[in-house]
């Protein structure tokens, strides 16, 4: 760079710096900056410093986001492995309990037998033991097997609690929660509380009925309003039978503790839901080999109809 005085050459006065100029407060007079080789040079250097510095700071930030994401899933996995240890404790413990109980029933057993030898009776009453196994062979149907989802319909009353303690679940477990995800920009999800019963199933065996409640809501981003993003559920009642008092035989009964199942396969971690609601029915009803299902077609919800007076009011209120 060739240096020019500071002052100017006309009238002494100190120059002012404009742009590429130096001009001089007092008299007026302008003088052109004369830039090198090196100076275009320094510029082009400098400019490239500065886009280096802001690749570092995005790479930076790119691994402290693939870092937190890791540690998140590290912190996961130990919570999952540390759950299905205590289960596998329990498991030995009950499988134990289990071993000692028939250790202790059998030689209970025998000793019962020898204490009705020894006073000279018969152990087994064989006019018991023939009444018995003609009882056993009239077989009875499980209560469970009498419901039917024309049932489930008709007890408007059972219907509609039944679906009031799943939309009820539902809030307690997700009002007020968020979800983050963690790309860039990093965007926060929020439960917006809007809840859809869209599909409804009874699971009938001999053993157990579940009425199983397929349940959508959405997630809202902060960042845009349309962005949304919609999870699946499943939900369920179990032990729904026929009341066993005269006042209730003919209703439907449960204790109305709702309870969740996705099954295999259809649960997305990150939502703690399922995003793909076909996945969701295969695996939450079609997938429970032990049940006969089948379809409850829960009844529309009715739009309000206006009347004409309502009508009428409405416009002569407009008109006022």
């Amino acid at each position: 760079m060739k240096l020019q005085s500071l002052n100017c050459p006309n009238c002494g006065s100190p120059l002012k710096t404009e742009g590429n100029m130096q001009v001089c407060e007092s008299c007026g007079s302008s003088f052109k900056i004369d830039y090198d080789d090196s100076d275009v040079a320094y510029e082009r250097l400098s400019k490239e410093d500065e886009l280096a510095k802001q690749r570092f700071e995005h790479e930076k930030e790119m691994l402290e986001t693939e870092y937190r994401l890791k540690e998140e899933a590290r912190i996961k996995q130990q919570k999952y492995e540390k759950s299905e240890q205590r289960k596998k404790k329990a498991a030995g413990g009950i499988k134990a309990l289990i071993v000692y109980i028939l250790f202790f029933g059998f030689w209970i057993g025998i000793g019962f037998v020898v204490y009705k030898a020894i006073k000279g009776e018969s152990v087994l009453n064989l006019d018991k033991l023939a009444e018995s196994m003609t009882t056993t062979t009239e077989t009875t149907v499980s209560p469970y097997l009498l419901v039917t989802p024309e049932d489930i319909l008709a007890d408007t009353e059972f219907l509609e609690n039944a679906k009031a303690s799943v939309l009820s679940e539902v809030h307690r477990g997700r009002d007020g929660e968020s979800v983050t995800e963690y790309d860039i920009p990093v965007t926060e999800y929020n439960f917006t509380g809007d809840i859809e019963i869209y599909d409804c199933y009874l699971l009938t065996s001999e053993k157990e009925n579940r009425l199983v409640f397929m349940v959508k809501f959405t997630y809202q981003s902060e960042r845009d309003e349309d962005d949304v993003q919609v999870v699946y559920d499943s939900l369920y009642l179990k032990n729904i039978t026929f009341g066993n008092t005269l006042a209730t035989q003919d209703k439907l009964v449960c204790d109305y503790s709702v309870r969740s199942d996705r099954g295999e396969g259809a649960t997305d971690w990150h939502w703690d839901g399922a995003l793909d609601a076909d996945q969701l029915y295969r695996s939450a009803v079609l997938g429970k080999t032990d049940f006969t299902s089948a379809k409850v077609n829960l009844p529309q919800e009715e739009a309000p109809v206006e009347t004409v007076e309502e009508t009428v009011e409405e416009y002569e209120d407009e008109e006022d």
